[in-house]
């Protein structure tokens, strides 16, 4: 077998001995657990199998739905100034509770209240003052159109 007599050859047999790049391959010993996970965009929507301990029997529950204080509290707001975004509570999943009842027992399984995540509450909170700055915006054009404000 030939050595190796200069630098270049030398570099070039160093390279060739080492592993290649990246993660080295799994061993056998070695074993992966894979977790998947579903359901958690629009969990809580649609019904679902679930054990009922009352009955103690799996049954795909029935789904009621109910606004959140903060729908009401936000139609109250935006009907008061006649705004179409009142209607948005009764559209938003943000604004609902999801029960989850048995429907041979009528025991109630679970509640599913989706989170309000702090870049919802900046954007509600953001568009109500764009709102009511909108709303003054109105009334001052109105108010200088009837002469009101020069």
């Amino acid at each position: 077998m030939d050595t190796p007599t200069t630098t270049k050859d030398m570099a070039m047999t160093d390279v060739s001995l080492q592993p290649p790049p990246g993660p080295p391959p799994p061993s056998q010993s070695q074993s992966k657990t894979i977790n998947i996970e579903w359901g958690k965009y629009g969990e809580g929507q649609g019904s679902r199998s679930q054990v009922c301990s009352s009955c103690d029997s799996t049954v795909w529950t029935t789904v009621t739905t109910s606004i959140t204080g903060l729908g009401f509290l936000w139609f109250l707001l935006c009907y008061c100034c006649c705004c179409v975004c009142a209607l948005l509570p009764f559209h938003l999943n943000i604004f609902k509770k999801f029960k989850h009842v048995c429907p041979n027992c009528g025991a109630l399984l679970k509640t599913i209240s989706p989170k309000l995540t702090p870049t919802n509450l900046v954007f509600a909170i953001l568009s109500i003052i764009f709102y009511f700055l909108m709303i003054l915006l109105f009334l001052y054009v109105v108010a200088k159109y009837l002469g009101v404000v020069r």
